[in-house]
């Protein structure tokens, strides 16, 4: 039996490298795209959470002015307007509305609506709405 000595494997080292280096690309695009969803879903998350703290804020106001509201002295779409205005200045969420009703004067439906154009590009005007009812 005749073993050669001194054979050697010429490109094995740059063929390791590459494929090491395309492993090592394909990881990190997957890391960019991880965290461009959580940075998606973390703006989505505050909207929510600044909705549920506007809901709060108007629950505490009209409980507060409950009897001129009963009495008429002023009309839901006041403290309505009141609040928009506080939606789109202090809270600063995209195309926010709020929407008010009362039913016979004991409950309270607050709706806020905002653009998730960020979460789907494709569906431009996607909103998310926050509804909160209560008992005045």
């Amino acid at each position: 039996m005749n073993i050669k000595t001194g054979f050697r494997q010429s490109g094995v080292t740059l063929i390791e490298i590459l494929i090491t280096l395309l492993v090592l690309a394909i990881g990190l695009l997957g890391l960019a795209a991880l965290q461009g969803g959580a940075l998606q879903s973390g703006q989505s998350s505050l909207y929510r959470t600044q909705a549920t703290n506007l809901s709060y804020e108007i629950t505490d106001y009209v409980r507060a002015h409950r009897s001129r509201l009963v009495d008429g002295v002023f009309g839901i779409d006041v403290i309505e307007n009141l609040f928009q205005n506080r939606l789109n200045n202090a809270y600063q969420i995209p195309g926010g509305t709020v929407d008010l009703e009362l039913d016979n004067g004991t409950e309270l439906t607050i709706t806020v609506s905002w653009l998730e154009d960020r979460i789907d590009q494709n569906a431009a005007g996607a909103t998310s709405d926050f509804e909160f009812i209560t008992r005045i």
